[in-house]
């Protein structure tokens, strides 16, 4: 009796943790639109730089870009400085040639000016913050 009782927790729990990551999931980060190819990603839960990648991958591809463009930092406000009262990351993925002379390609970090990924390289990010979340159970 106290095995199947055990059991049955553990699923509980288990179903319960995964559920809690696919909710974290629906959480991503709000956009906003700053002009033609840029925008930011507004970190309103202080979340870790894969969500905030997986968040401008969306942004980007809801605003017309393709999965062969690349996404560039062009600025970071923390959420003093912000008009969002949150911190904002603005991305391009229409980078001037200024940018594009300051850009560090794969870079992991969000924060970085210059930093960019291609849109697969960021939305690849999405599927580890369930891992993330998951390992955190």
């Amino acid at each position: 009796m106290w095995k199947i009782l055990g059991i049955g927790i553990v699923l509980s729990v288990a179903s319960a943790g995964a559920s809690m990551a696919q909710s974290s999931l629906g959480q991503n980060s709000p956009t906003v639109d700053l002009g033609p190819g840029t925008f930011a990603v507004v970190d309103k839960w202080n979340t870790i730089d894969d969500d905030l990648w997986c968040s401008a991958a969306k942004g980007a591809l809801q605003r017309g870009a393709s999965w062969r463009d690349r996404i560039y930092v062009s600025d970071v406000a923390g959420a003093g400085q912000s008009q969002f009262g949150a911190e904002a990351i603005t991305f391009t993925f229409r980078p001037s040639q200024e940018q594009l002379a300051q850009s560090s390609v794969g870079s992991g970090s969000v924060r970085g000016i210059g930093n960019n990924l291609t849109l697969r390289a960021a939305n690849r990010r999405c599927r580890l913050e369930l891992e993330y979340y998951s390992s955190k159970l």
